[in-house]
């Protein structure tokens, strides 16, 4: 029989938990499975999972996106086998552990914080639960149903713990994000974040994460996300991991939370050295009012911010989101308004909009009579209005966030974006999801999926009559072209040249040679298929090659392949 399954419910497929995987890693000694699934599967095929395990003690990882389902596959798995120890673990449950095991009485333990020791404790303990009061951060139900606790949590030496993936196990996981930590706790306090809650940082030593990156490389995996909170804190360590990083190579990719205005142009120098595709970032700006930054604990140099990320931005290598929180303090929606323009304007890759969790522990949670907040009762206790901004407001951002994704951080609307906050059509980026938000309002197009055409298709009618000059609509169908679909919807205009011409162009080697040379020696037939040809205006090819824009009646021919085009010279016009 197994002492322990793990469970972990994901928020997604593609992810991984690293928290079961480092509890496991320290119990060397005993027999444990990992059960792992996403919030996606249903409830009764969790708990048959768990039934199937030959096993009577589980412990469940809680999160704010599991909590709901943890609890009602535990309660299932009791009543299915009464003499099973459950066990409970997370920041979920770490901050209010006596009130969770007095309203579940399914519920036999709750591991507060950091579990590793605390685990291996109680699973040499279970048969001796006089022992349990010694265990840190354990809560638990005694014979007389009464809940008491251990010491205070111990912060854990990161030097001590055992590698928590291995090479069979990340051969099973290679198309999955991995997560992986260099350092528990954080310098910072920002109001609304747990790990503001830990005392200090602690940090592995170079040596061990250089051991432990490398392994990630030889083992191919394809992502490999660091939970590390404020990645910079330490500016000479972090040059140290990066160098590595870029000596090592590989086709690994590497995510980082930083600290945007806290990079030194050495830094920025290395970083320019980098592989594309070797480092993605994440920088977490939630705001440029200043009133609200200081309200939530953010020393943040909005100038320095702005400058590193231009400079990292164009170096075209380093994949970099950047990050708003809504619900803020002193945040009005106006307000909100000119933090997201302020941001999108340094085009970032990915404009990550989110909205403020108020999280058990933490300190925006406590003041919540100073800002009025109402926030909802049940994780992921979201804000629902406080006195900046109504509830309404936060429901049209929620609208425009999904516009955001869809279009914005998709990456399949750049050329249109670009040209469309460029060209002053609407006052500002914001304005122009604003009134894009209340178009798929008022056409009912929230409530239904959408497919990539029609994606394109919505926009594209949306902007008929902001487009004088027709080069909106040629923004929108270069897109679409690098998709690299082959095929043209019927919404735009087919300004191919006749068949004939394509094919006398195909015909001569020398065209393929210059425009396509991956088809060389190839039959033009074949060609034929796989490229599409398509006229636009000069006006439009100067714009996508940096050009001024004088409007004239020329047009030029732009061959499209596998998300690529190539301008064919005028005089073939």
């Amino acid at each position: 029989m197994k002492d322990l399954v793990l469970v972990a419910i994901n928020a997604k497929y593609i992810h991984t938990n690293l928290a079961v995987r480092s509890l496991k890693a320290q119990l060397c000694d005993y027999e444990v499975d990992i059960i792992e699934i996403s919030i996606n599967d249903s409830i009764h095929r969790m708990v048959e999972h768990c039934l199937a395990m030959n096993c009577l003690t589980f412990g469940f990882s809680c999160y704010i996106w599991n909590m709901e389902l943890v609890l009602k596959v535990t309660e299932i798995l009791k009543k299915s086998r009464p003499e099973a120890t459950i066990i409970l673990g997370g920041p979920e449950v770490s901050f209010d552990s006596a009130e969770c095991l007095k309203a579940h009485d399914f519920l036999d333990c709750i591991i507060a914080g950091e579990g590793e020791k605390s685990l291996e404790m109680l699973l040499a303990s279970k048969d001796d639960p006089r022992a349990f009061e010694n265990i840190p951060g354990l809560w638990f139900r005694t014979s007389g149903k009464q809940i008491e606790h251990g010491p205070a949590e111990q912060a854990m030496n990161l030097e001590t713990l055992n590698f928590p993936y291995s090479t069979k196990e990340c051969f099973k996981l290679k198309d999955k994000i991995i997560y992986y930590e260099t350092m528990r706790g954080c310098p910072y306090h920002c109001s609304y974040c747990l790990s503001s809650t830990n005392q200090g940082v602690r940090t592995k030593s170079l040596a061990q994460v250089f051991k432990d990156l490398d392994f990630f490389i030889a083992a191919g995996m394809k992502q490999v996300k660091l939970v590390d909170r404020t990645f910079n804190f330490d500016i000479k360590r972090a040059k140290a991991i990066f160098s590595h990083l870029i000596e090592a190579g590989g086709k690994t990719n590497f995510h980082f939370e930083m600290t945007g205005d806290q990079l030194d142009e050495e830094l920025i120098d290395l970083l320019k050295k980098a592989q594309p595709g070797l480092i993605q970032f994440e920088i977490g700006v939630q705001s440029t009012d200043l009133n609200t930054l200081k309200a939530i604990g953010r020393q943040t140099n909005l100038t320095q911010l702005e400058e590193n990320v231009q400079k990292i931005l164009s170096y075209e290598n380093i994949h970099l989101h950047l990050d708003l929180i809504a619900g803020l303090p002193y945040e009005t929606y106006e307000v909100f308004k000119t933090s997201f323009n302020q941001i999108i304007a340094l085009k970032p890759d990915m404009l990550q909009l989110g909205f403020l969790k108020c999280l058990k522990g933490t300190r925006i949670r406590s003041e919540g009579e100073v800002h009025g907040y109402f926030y909802a009762s049940f994780p992921p206790y979201e804000i629902i209005s406080n006195k900046y901004i109504k509830s309404g407001e936060l429901y049209g951002l929620r609208q425009i966030e999904v516009l955001v994704d869809r279009y914005f951080n998709s990456g399949g609307f750049k050329k249109s974006l670009s040209y469309l906050f460029e060209s002053n059509l609407f006052h500002s980026p914001f304005d122009f999801f604003e009134q894009f938000s209340e178009y798929w309002t008022t056409q009912g197009y929230y409530d239904l999926g959408k497919s990539k055409e029609q994606l394109y298709a919505i926009l594209h009618d949306f902007l008929k009559s902001f487009d004088g000059e027709g080069l909106m609509e040629e923004a929108i169908k270069f897109d679409y072209l690098l998709l690299g679909t082959g095929h043209l919807p019927p919404f735009f205009r087919d300004t191919s040249p006749d068949k004939e011409w394509i094919f006398d162009f195909l015909k001569d080697p020398n065209h393929v040679a210059e425009y396509l040379p991956e088809f060389i020696n190839t039959p033009p037939k074949k060609i034929y298929t796989q490229v599409k040809i398509q006229g636009f205006s000069s006006t439009w090819i100067r714009y996508i090659q940096g050009q001024h824009l004088d409007s004239d009646n020329q047009h030029s021919l732009v061959i499209f392949h596998q998300g690529k085009s190539v301008c064919i010279h005028q005089d073939f016009c």
